[in-house]
């Protein structure tokens, strides 16, 4: 991702990859798109203050949007689909995610919906959960295609993307050298 957007602002991009593209975890990971971090918003407010809580907030929604906007642009059949959920198991885990969607909501996350029984029966089909946190701005992709159609994305931009080139020297100059088994850039 990195990579792409060097190369789209007209970088000279070359992307070393010691196996191939997306064979460790970019390729093998859910695919979920998830606006969320390790901790809740009102902790990292808590913890940095409101402007840090917001700053992040922002960023961690950036990304989706980023994702989904390359997926559309360089139409990148990664079998995309919209929405996230997060799921209650019994009404203290709902009153819990009806607090997660208020703090969102204060930091601008307008694409929260609560569901109660009924609904999360309708999405998912099953009489296990009470409610859920409908997160339309979260969504699906299948990791592998993603990854394989940035790498396209980085060469119809011009860069240049070598596989099975794993670095084995990094010489710290000017210019850096980087070197691989087959050569060096």
């Amino acid at each position: 991702s990195s990579a792409l957007h060097l190369a789209e602002m007209g970088y000279d991009v070359v992307v070393l990859e010691g196996a191939r593209i997306g064979f460790g975890a970019s390729g093998r990971n859910g695919g979920q798109l998830v606006n969320s971090y390790s901790r809740d918003i009102d902790v990292i407010e808590k913890n940095y203050g409101p402007d840090a809580a917001k700053m992040l907030g922002s960023m961690m929604f950036e990304g989706g949007d980023i994702i989904r906007e390359r997926i559309q642009r360089y139409q990148i059949q990664c079998d995309y689909r919209p929405g996230g959920l997060f799921v209650a198991m019994n009404h203290k885990q709902l009153e819990t995610l009806e607090e997660q969607k208020a703090n969102w909501e204060r930091y601008g996350n307008t694409q929260l919906e609560l569901l109660d029984r009924e609904a999360i029966r309708r999405e998912v089909d099953s009489d296990r959960y009470v409610g859920a946190l409908l997160d339309h701005s979260g969504g699906h992709i299948h990791p592998l295609n993603l990854a394989i159609g940035e790498a396209d994305a980085i060469r119809l931009n011009g860069g240049r993307v070598y596989e099975q080139s794993p670095v084995t020297r990094i010489q710290h100059s000017s210019p850096a050298v980087v070197s691989t088994a087959r050569g060096q850039v």
